[in-house]
C-alpha cells in the first residue's frame, strides 16, 4: 500500500487496463477528493477507441460510470463526493464497438482508494520542567494516525524569536517528549502530525526551564494547501465561445424536453476540461412533475478553469441518452475565474503650466481574462467613499488624462482604479494619499496705509 498524497494532484500507480482483473486489490490512500489514475492499456491499444472507469463504493456489488477517456490520455480523473472507500475498475471498447468485459455485473475490482481528507487532531501541552530539561505531552486525534508509522510525529523547537526550528528525537509511539534547549530564554513548541492519508495536523505552545511559559495552545489544525486546477490540455476557445462565472459555486438554468408519460427521474450532469475525456458529475432528481417547468441546478466545481457541460435527462423508467464519449463536443462551455485583477496604481499627477487643471492617472492591471475597455476611475474625499466615476470603460492602456470640472470638485480626494474582467471580478488599487489638486498659491496686495488713531 501506498501513500498518494505526495504531489497536488494525487497519482495512482499504472496498471494493466486491458487484461482484465488482476488478483487482488491495491489499495492506497488520498487526502484530495481530486486524483487522477493514470493506466497502461498494455498491447494492442491501438485497437482501442475508449476507456470507460467505473467506480463502486459497495465493494463492487454495483458499478456506476465515472469517466470515459481515449487511450493516449493516459489517465482518468476522478473526484470523489465524499470521503469513504472507493472501488475502481475499467471497461474498454474497441474500434469494433465490443466492450470488454461485455458488462460490469459481476467485475471485481482492480484498485481500492480510500479518500480521508481531515487532518489529524493534536493537542499540546506543556510539562512541569526537569532539572537542565522542558518537556511537552500530546494527544492526536484521527482514523488514520498511525503512532509507530515512519515520520507520524515530528516534534521540534526554537528559543523565542529565532528563525530555525531544531528537531527533538521522540520514539515510535511516544506520547511524551523531554530535552535540554541549552537556554533559559522561553522555547517555542510545535509538534506535526501525519496520518496515512498525508492529512497533517499541527499545535503548538510554549515552555522553559523556569515552567513560566504561557499557558499550553489548544489544537491549532493546519489543512495541507489545496490541490492547483486539474492541468488537462484545455481547448482554446475566445472568450465568446464560453460562460464566465466567478464563484465556484454554479448556478444553471435547463428546460426538459420530449419527455413522455413517466416523466424524468433525474439530470446527470457530465463534465469535460478537453472533449478528450469526460466525467460524470452531480445527480440531481426531479419529483413529479418538476420536469414540465424550468429547474435551476447548483453545482459545486473543485477549481479554476473551463469546463464543457453536458446534461442528461433520464426517464421515469430508466431510458437516457448516452453518455458523451471521446471527441463529443458538450452542450456548454463554462470558464470558472475567482481570481481579481492585478491593479497596481503608477502614479497621479495634477497638471501644471499649460496642464493647469489636468490630472494624469497612469496605471497597470492584468488578468488573463480582461477585456479591452474595463478600466474605471473615480474620486472620494475619504478612503473608504463614496466614490464618484469620473471615467468609465476606459481601455488597458495604462494613462488617461482628465481635465478636472472648474467648479464642484473638491480641492483634494483620493483616487480609484478599478478594472472589471469578464467574469465580474473587480481589482482595484486607491492612492495611499489625498491627491491635493488646488495648486494655488494666495497672493497679497497692500491697498493702503493710514495712521493709527493712538498715541
Amino acid at each position: 500500500m501506498r501513500n498518494l498524497c505526495v504531489l497536488p494532484l494525487l497519482l495512482l500507480p499504472a496498471f494493466l487496463l486491458a487484461q482484465g482483473p488482476q488478483p487482488g486489490v491495491e489499495t492506497t490512500y488520498a487526502n484530495k477528493r481530486e486524483f487522477r489514475i493514470p493506466f497502461n492499456p498494455g498491447p494492442g491499444a491501438q485497437n482501442i477507441k475508449q476507456l470507460q472507469l467505473f467506480v463502486s463504493t459497495d465493494q463492487g456489488k454495483t458499478w456506476l460510470p465515472s469517466a470515459i477517456v481515449a487511450p493516449e490520455q493516459g489517465k482518468f480523473q476522478f473526484v470523489a463526493e465524499r470521503d469513504g472507500t472507493y472501488f475502481f475498475a475499467v471497461q474498454t471498447l474497441d474500434l469494433q464497438g465490443k466492450a470488454y468485459p461485455v458488462t460490469m455485473n459481476g467485475a471485481a475490482p482492480t484498485l481500492k482508494v480510500i479518500v480521508h481528507t481531515t487532518p489529524p487532531t493534536v493537542q499540546l501541552n506543556a510539562l512541569q520542567p526537569r532539572p537542565a530539561e522542558v518537556g511537552v505531552t500530546w494527544k492526536i486525534s484521527s482514523e488514520l494516525f498511525e503512532p509507530y508509522a515512519a515520520g507520524a510525529v515530528l516534534l521540534e523547537y526554537r528559543l523565542a524569536g529565532a528563525m530555525t526550528w531544531q528537531p527533538v528525537p521522540v520514539p515510535a509511539g511516544a506520547t511524551q517528549a523531554y530535552w535540554n534547549p541549552k537556554a533559559n530564554a522561553l522555547v517555542e513548541v510545535r509538534l506535526r502530525a501525519r496520518d496515512r492519508a498525508g492529512n497533517l495536523g499541527e499545535a503548538t505552545t510554549t515552555v522553559s526551564l523556569t515552567g513560566t511559559g504561557q499557558a499550553p495552545a489548544t489544537g491549532d489544525i493546519t489543512n495541507p494547501p489545496a490541490a492547483p486546477p486539474f492541468d488537462g490540455d484545455l481547448v482554446r476557445l475566445g472568450a465568446g465561445d464560453r460562460r464566465f462565472v466567478n464563484n465556484k459555486r454554479v448556478v444553471m438554468s435547463c428546460e426538459v424536453k420530449e419527455f413522455g408519460p413517466s416523466g424524468v427521474s433525474l439530470l446527470e450532469l457530465w463534465y469535460t476540461h478537453d472533449a478528450r475525456s469526460w466525467n460524470k458529475g452531480p445527480e440531481f432528481r426531479l419529483s413529479p412533475g418538476d420536469e414540465q417547468t424550468k429547474q435551476s441546478i447548483t453545482f459545486d466545481v473543485v477549481s479554476e478553469g473551463i469546463y464543457g457541460i453536458t446534461l442528461l435527462a433520464r426517464s421515469g423508467v430508466g431510458l437516457a441518452d448516452r453518455p458523451p464519449q471521446v471527441g463529443d463536443r458538450p452542450q456548454l462551455w463554462i470558464e470558472v475565474d475567482t481570481t481579481k485583477p492585478i491593479v497596481k496604481n503608477q502614479g497621479v499627477f495634477v497638471g501644471t503650466g499649460p496642464d493647469k487643471g489636468k490630472l494624469t492617472i497612469n496605471w497597470f492591471a492584468q488578468d488573463k481574462n480582461l477585456p479591452r475597455d474595463c478600466v474605471t476611475l473615480s474620486y472620494a474625499e475619504k478612503g473608504d467613499g463614496p466614490w464618484k466615476a469620473f471615467a468609465e470603460k476606459l481601455p488597458n492602456n495604462g494613462r488617461h488624462v482628465w481635465n478636472m470640472p472648474s467648479e464642484g470638485l473638491p480641492y483634494q480626494f483620493y483616487v480609484k482604479i478599478e478594472a472589471t474582467d469578464l467574469a465580474g471580478n473587480v481589482g482595484e488599487a486607491i492612492t495611499p494619499d489625498l491627491i491635493k489638486v488646488d495648486l494655488s498659491t494666495p497672493k497679497v496686495r497692500i491697498l493702503n496705509v493710514e495712521p493709527s488713531s493712538g498715541k
